[in-house]
């Protein structure tokens, strides 16, 4: 794949507040996906995205009877809604190869039945940026994650909170201590500094931003970590997998909430619901169903 995309005469970039497009004209469907992942895999941060396609039709009694389509989301969209990217994987598992499984003719707007396809022509990529690093270590955790026995929430991680995970996930010790790793999170971001290229300094650990979901592909190429990022909704206990990973490394499951990184002990468990065998109430910890419990008996 060329770095130089943006050098390609037909192309077209254009860049919002909180989104950015890129069209493609007059290319061939050859080139149609290697410059779909060109563009994708340029992406420094979490996206979404969604693709419109420019298309021309011709009249199927009449040749000379053409129209052309822009590619527009209204009307043209490959994809009912935009597509979350969180993995380098990602660009391929959920864009790529469902592009490819469609019959993309399906997915086009005709006037009337007189009408068929004579050529996709045109390509436009819509970008939408999300702010998804992990490092806040201000975020108000609520007792739900808090109080959670499957989860650790490290103290004062300074935007390193994913190094705190990664720093406990690794550190090999019986008597080991959320609250007296700092160590260890020290060696493990200096680890990195390496890794990147980057020479180590105190102000720079210090002043360390929060890493971006896309970014965690680099931190498992770093750490030999496959990182799984879960996120639960408060209200229903709920635990959904945000991004994956894919590369066969050991694994190491992550919380995120309101962007900041908790280390999961037991994803099995931390997924677990209990139903009470006298009703239909659904609880989201042990705890909650023998309070409840508690409760019933002394009414």
């Amino acid at each position: 794949m060329s770095p130089d995309y943006k050098a390609d005469p037909k192309y077209r970039f254009y860049n919002g507040n909180h989104m950015e497009s890129h069209l493609y004209e007059g290319v061939e469907p050859t080139d149609f996906y290697d410059k779909l992942e060109n563009v994708l895999s340029t992406q420094a941060s979490a996206f979404k995205v969604n693709v419109a396609l420019g298309y021309e039709l011709v009249s199927k009694t009449d040749p000379d009877d053409t129209r052309y389509f822009y590619p527009n989301l209204a009307n043209t969209c490959v994809f009912n809604k935009p597509v979350v990217i969180n993995s380098k994987a990602d660009i391929r598992k959920k864009v790529i190869s469902d592009i490819r499984s469609m019959e993309l003719a399906d997915k086009l707007n005709y006037p009337s039945s007189g009408y068929k396809l004579k050529a996709i022509t045109a390509f436009k990529i819509f970008i939408y940026h999300r702010d998804h690093a992990l490092g806040d270590g201000e975020a108000v955790i609520p007792e739900i994650i808090r109080e959670n026995k499957h989860v650790i929430n490290f103290p004062k991680t300074n935007n390193k909170c994913v190094f705190h995970c990664i720093a406990w996930h690794t550190f090999q010790s019986p008597k080991k201590d959320p609250r007296r790793i700092q160590a260890q999170v020290k060696e493990a971001f200096k680890r990195y500094c390496s890794f990147k290229g980057v020479k180590y300094s105190l102000s720079l650990f210090r002043s360390f931003k929060p890493i971006d979901l896309l970014q965690l592909d680099e931190v498992e190429d770093c750490f030999q970590l496959g990182i799984n990022v879960y996120k639960m909704d408060v209200a229903s206990g709920n635990v959904e997998c945000i991004r994956r990973s894919y590369k066969g490394y050991e694994a190491m499951d992550i919380l995120s909430y309101e962007n900041h990184a908790l280390y999961i002990k037991n994803i099995d468990m931390l997924q677990s619901k209990y139903q009470c065998p006298k009703g239909e109430m659904v609880f989201v910890s042990a705890e909650k169903l023998k309070t409840t419990r508690r409760i019933s008996a002394s009414l």
